[in-house]
């Protein structure tokens, strides 16, 4: 003998007879088209190998501070439209000050050592200069 379960209209379950499965379908939901955006999330950009080449004192130099600043700034470029995208990403915005933070130092240095070197790598990359040469 087989019993009935009766529900009413406004549940999500489905009557069913005894000892027969009937599947149960999900309720539908609303699909939102999603914005799709690309990042270069490599440390290392095109553009970024570009500008190191351009102040490279020898074939293999990573360490002069005209290579670590064009490195820091292709660091703060992709950061940022990283940041653009995922406002609320606190802990790269954390990293984004401390980028600017250490690009800062050691723009400070090479002012103090060398100014007219100074002066080529903020016009070359472009970056905002508060010192007027």
């Amino acid at each position: 003998m087989a019993a009935i379960m009766s529900l009413s209209a406004s549940s999500n379950l489905k009557a069913a007879f005894v000892g027969k499965a009937v599947s149960q379908t999900a309720p539908t939901r609303a699909v939102f088209p999603r914005k799709m955006v690309i990042v270069n999330t490599s440390k290392k950009s095109s553009a970024s190998i570009a500008d190191v080449a351009q102040f490279q004192r020898k074939g293999a130099d990573t360490g002069s501070t005209e290579v670590q600043i064009a490195l820091l700034t292709s660091r703060v470029v992709n950061l940022t439209a990283h940041l653009k995208v995922h406002k609320k990403d606190y802990s790269t915005q954390r990293g984004l000050l401390q980028v600017l933070g250490q690009r800062k130092r050691l723009l400070d240095y090479l002012f103090k050592t060398n100014s007219t070197k100074y002066a080529e790598v903020v016009s070359t990359l472009g970056i905002r200069d508060k010192r007027a040469l």
